[in-house]
């Protein structure tokens, strides 16, 4: 007998794609999880933030996180900043039980961290809160080593040659494959590389008058063009020229101002509580601990 399986223009190009290009680096929370409710999500520079609502336990919630991570995601130890950050005065904190954190972070995505908080609450039936950071690496890269594009999948690598010229290439993180290779100039003088996107890599060196933008493409081209006089660049691209050239381009508006004040409290409040409530609970009956 004889089966026919007949699958969707989009089921086709799904299967015809690598792992890589059908996952995303780095979970997103941004629909919530399996029994786990996103109530709000907060984003600037180099953070996102997801606060969300469950009736599991901190240890169902626990594992069903280290599912929704995937492989390659595992808890590190947990710094005292991190346990305990500047302390708030008072945040009406009577009517939490049990608070627990916890970071989890993949080798190979170098430098961003998850950071995760469980709170549970006294009131009999009540939900509990969950707040988790993603922290992803700064975009603007003035440094020898490896690091990543924003969603983590392009590595970038700066060597040094011959001890004074800087080097760089762009690796697919899954493969391995370059994708893109320069050499800006001499170490010495100014440098820097930027992700505008994970799909727009800018560079600069002062020594040879490089100036560059690489544009990474859906179909894995990759297109290289000098940075033209008067042409507009991304306001951190701006900053990090010197005064000569500063006159010579414009800068975008910043898509990513300061947040507001309202913000800024609400940011501080979510860094803050962990340590006031390690405090607070330590006194009580109470318990405070890191994630299981």
């Amino acid at each position: 007998m004889k089966i026919t399986i007949l699958l969707s223009p989009f089921a086709v190009l799904m299967l015809a794609l690598p792992l890589s290009a059908q996952e995303r680096a780095v979970p997103d929370f941004s629909k919530g999880m399996p029994d786990a409710k996103l109530e709000s999500k907060l984003e600037a520079h180099g953070e996102e933030t997801f606060i969300l609502t469950t009736a599991l336990s901190s240890k169902e919630f626990s594992t069903t996180l280290s599912k929704f991570l995937g492989a390659g995601w595992a808890k590190r130890a947990i710094n005292s900043e991190e346990k305990i950050p500047l302390a708030a005065s008072s945040m009406g904190l009577t009517s939490i039980a049990e608070v627990n954190v916890a970071v989890y972070e993949n080798a190979k995505i170098p430098g961003v961290d998850v950071e995760v908080m469980y709170v549970k609450y006294k009131e009999v039936n009540a939900v509990s809160r969950v707040t988790i950071s993603v922290n992803w690496p700064g975009t603007l890269v003035r440094s020898f080593g490896s690091s990543m594009c924003p969603d983590g999948t392009k590595r970038l690598e700066l060597t040094r040659r011959d001890r004074d010229l800087v080097d760089f290439e762009v690796l697919d993180s899954a493969s391995g494959k370059q994708l893109a290779s320069d050499s800006i100039g001499w170490s010495a003088m100014r440098w820097f590389l930027y992700w505008e996107t994970s799909s727009k890599l800018w560079g600069y060196g002062s020594d040879i008058g490089y100036f560059k933008l690489f544009e990474f493409r859906p179909d894995g081209t990759v297109a290289e063009s000098e940075v033209d006089e008067g042409k507009r660049v991304p306001p951190v691209v701006w900053d990090n020229l010197p005064s000569s050239l500063q006159r010579k381009y414009t800068a975008d508006a910043d898509p990513n101002p300061c947040p507001p004040p309202r913000f800024q409290s609400a940011m501080a409040l979510q860094s803050l509580l962990v340590g006031f409530a390690v405090r607070y609970l330590a006194s009580t009956h109470c318990t405070a601990s890191a994630m299981t």
